[in-house]
């Protein structure tokens, strides 16, 4: 293997995942995943900063998540990042960064 792109998460879900069902039937789920990082600055006072990562789950993963994630809860996510573009309205590029999950674990249980 020459390349990976592949992500692992921790976190806790910030909200309810959004789950909607497409035109063509495939079923889609977003999540808002935190994540914390610690670290100590120059005067040796722990800061503590919070990230927030945009996930996006499909098809019969999407559909067995509905009932099992809620906000708070402690989720593993796993799988690639993915990068895209759109122009939106005004015409402005807007860029997104989102994970896809091929793996959802629910930590919590």
């Amino acid at each position: 293997m020459k390349t990976q792109n592949e992500v692992q998460l921790i976190g806790y879900l910030g909200i309810d995942p959004i789950i909607s069902k497409l035109a063509n039937g495939i079923t889609k789920a977003r999540l808002r995943l935190a994540t914390d990082r610690y670290r100590m600055d120059n005067a040796g006072n722990m800061q503590h900063k919070v990230t927030w990562h945009d996930v996006v789950v499909w098809g019969k993963l999407a559909e067995t998540i509905e009932n099992v994630f809620i906000k708070g809860s402690h989720v593993l996510v796993k799988g690639p990042m993915i990068h895209r573009t759109y122009a939106d309205t005004s015409g402005h590029t807007r860029y997104i960064t989102e994970v896809e999950a091929a793996l959802l674990m629910n930590l919590d249980r």
